[in-house]
């Protein structure tokens, strides 16, 4: 009967699990994931899986971005797979199922340490549920976490409970495939060095020589990793020493959030501390010394030995992001899913002592309690992560020092067509981070949409001034190419994508100029598109047929009413395929091209034209016109 109730429990575990996610499955993409999932060409076809394992550029349409983590981009491809397209749902459920294996893993894990089914199993329901997580499971760029936490945990089982594996390094395997969604798992040694010497008693040598082919191994793939990502590559960050002496703060905001998640925030407007004598700074020196005090002190008592464990595991978890290896946010909340183990670890064996001092149904009660409250609490949070408007409503209204979260919100509004708010979110941005090339090119494209092209143009200029990157050139030469500039847009829209080769936007812009153009780089960009990606857009915008010349013309014509010169050059030229003597078609396409900026292409047009028809006034007219510098 007991096996049935436990049954049941983890039954009702799992529902509140999904019940505390399910608001989440139709939420956006957000933050990292424009340019790891949104605009990532890469990941929407399966044909690129090789390529997912052998080239860092595939996990990011931004090089600097560009990490390794093959396992982080398959997972994604199989959800565009699944969804046949963007379709947030999938990703999300995805995220969920993550969850629910994670759970299970450490529920088995957590039974090694605590000898008891039902505190695992809180333990495990605890941490899926826990409020602080949410950013984790709403970010699906952060699925690294969710997948290297899988690798680690299968880690340690194997190592547990199967002797063989441990016998013969087999549990090592789950390791190096984690590893390819995340490198930090190189963690895995120290923690099994604590867990040997704790739970196994073995001494510091035994300890050590025991888990040295897991420190090996680690070290092997770390500098495997790093091999792999991306020469663009960076963390982004600053002074080593400013960004160390600023951690120690921030393990005691992540300490904080674990009792008490209030006020989380997708992107904290926290500056590194400049001076070592900060009063903060102090703060955090001393939680540290605590912390390192609490761990000793429950490392040399007699049935302690897991409250030093997961106090351990929480410290040593949160070096790789917070120590000396500067990052560019010097606080982020799904850097401490991992480390949160630890601190599941500790309070569940601490509520387990409560066992023998207090009644269990006050124990159980409290348990109950805290699983519904932080399940309540996570299905709110999703709630805010529901838009990117609402997302980055939250974090100016948190974070008002932010930048880039202005920024963001910024976005938001000019995505409603709200332009004077757009422009006002900005210059605030601006003003906090007068070097930040995304705000220029937000300016620049928020004043384009305004009208004010003198503004906008210098708004790009100075965007490429700070950072000559792939979205600096793109969003420039897409604005030559609205202004009938298209011949200065070019070579920008060609660095574009020789930087950023994920970039569908540059790609499809760039394919759709040439095609409108009749250039001969044309044939070789659509070959390769089609290969990374043979159902993109703009393939079919290039491959759009009619049935006839003057449905093709027709087609043009309505085209050019729109001011979509790029599909009238299109549609035009597919008049010509149909009728090549067709001197009105010509007409047309040398319209269509001035008003791109093509003159030598459009006076060839006209030429065309009136070489088939002589008496044709209007393609007279108008190569006079564009002949004496008149293009609109």
């Amino acid at each position: 009967m007991n096996r049935s109730y436990f049954g049941i429990a983890c039954l009702l575990a799992a529902a509140l699990v999904f019940g505390a996610y399910a608001n989440s499955l139709d939420n956006t993409f957000h933050f990292d994931d424009s340019h790891v999932v949104v605009s990532n060409i890469y990941i929407r076809s399966l044909t690129n899986f090789t390529r997912f394992f052998t080239e860092a550029n595939t996990f990011s349409s931004l090089p600097q971005n560009a990490t390794y983590r093959p396992l982080v981009t398959l997972s994604l491809a199989i959800d565009y797979a699944l969804g046949k397209g963007l379709e947030p749902r999938v990703f999300h459920a995805t995220q969920i199922v993550l969850l629910l294996i994670t759970g299970a893993l450490m529920a088995a894990f957590f039974f090694d340490l605590t000898k008891s089914r039902w505190m695992a199993l809180f333990a495990a329901t605890l941490f899926s549920v826990h409020t602080a997580n949410t950013e984790t499971m709403n970010l699906i760029s952060a699925r690294s976490e969710l997948l290297s936490t899988i690798g680690l945990l299968a880690t340690f089982l194997l190592f547990v409970r199967v002797p063989f594996a441990r016998r013969t390094y087999l549990y090592l395997i789950p390791l190096a495939i984690g590893a390819l969604a995340k490198a930090p798992l190189v963690v895995f040694a120290p923690l099994l060095f604590v867990y040997l010497m704790l739970y196994e008693r073995k001494s510091a040598r035994e300890a050590f020589r025991e888990t040295l082919p897991s420190l090996i191994l680690g070290i092997a793939l770390l500098v495997f990793l790093d091999a792999m990502n991306s020469p663009q590559w960076t963390s982004g960050g600053g002074s080593r020493f400013d960004y160390f002496i600023t951690q120690p703060f921030v393990w005691l905001h992540y300490f904080k959030l674990f009792f008490l998640p209030i006020g989380l925030t997708a992107d904290t407007d926290w500056k590194v501390f400049t001076e070592w004598y900060d009063t903060r700074a102090v703060a955090g020196y001393a939680f540290v010394a605590l912390l390192v005090w609490w761990i000793v002190r429950a490392w040399r008592r007699e049935g302690q030995q897991t409250i030093a464990f997961g106090l351990t595991w929480f410290a040593i978890a949160l070096i790789p992001t917070s120590s000396v290896f500067p990052l560019a946010e010097v606080a982020n909340e799904h850097r401490i899913f991992f480390a949160y183990i630890g601190l599941v670890i500790a309070v569940t064996f601490w509520l387990l002592s409560l066992t023998f001092a207090v009644p269990r149904k006050v124990v159980v009660g409290l348990a109950l309690a805290i699983l519904v409250a932080h399940a309540i609490g996570a299905h709110e949070r999703n709630e805010v992560w529901r838009t990117e408007e609402s997302l980055w409503a939250d974090v100016v209204s948190k974070s008002p020092g932010n930048g880039r979260a202005w920024m963001n919100y910024g976005l938001t509004q000019m995505a409603k067509g709200e332009y004077a708010a757009a422009k006002g979110s900005f210059d605030r941005s601006a003003a906090m981070l007068p070097y930040y090339s995304f705000v220029q090119i937000n300016l620049g494209i928020v004043e384009g949409a305004m009208g004010n092209h003198a503004q906008a143009e210098s708004h790009f200029k100075r965007a490429l001034e700070l950072s000559p990157d792939a979205n600096a050139n793109l969003y420039y030469g897409r604005w030559l190419v609205g202004r009938g500039r298209a011949p200065e847009a070019l070579p920008l829209l060609r660095e574009a994508l020789r930087l950023s080769p994920a970039l569908p936007e540059g790609r499809g812009l760039l394919l759709r100029v040439y095609a409108a153009q009749g250039a001969s780089e044309l044939q070789p960009l659509a070959d390769e598109t089609s290969r990374i990606d043979p159902n993109d857009p703009s393939l079919a915008l290039i491959r759009q047929t009619w049935p006839d010349s003057q449905s093709a013309l027709n087609a043009g014509l309505a085209a050019m009413q729109k001011q979509d010169w790029l599909g009238a050059a299109h549609a035009t030229r597919e008049a010509l395929r149909h009728d090549p003597r067709s001197a009105d078609a010509y007409n047309n396409l040398g319209w269509t091209l001035a008003q791109l900026g093509f003159r030598v292409e459009a006076l060839a047009a006209y030429d065309r034209a009136l070489a088939i028809d002589p008496a044709h006034e209007r393609a007279r007219n108008n190569r006079a016109s564009l002949a004496a510098g008149a293009v609109e």
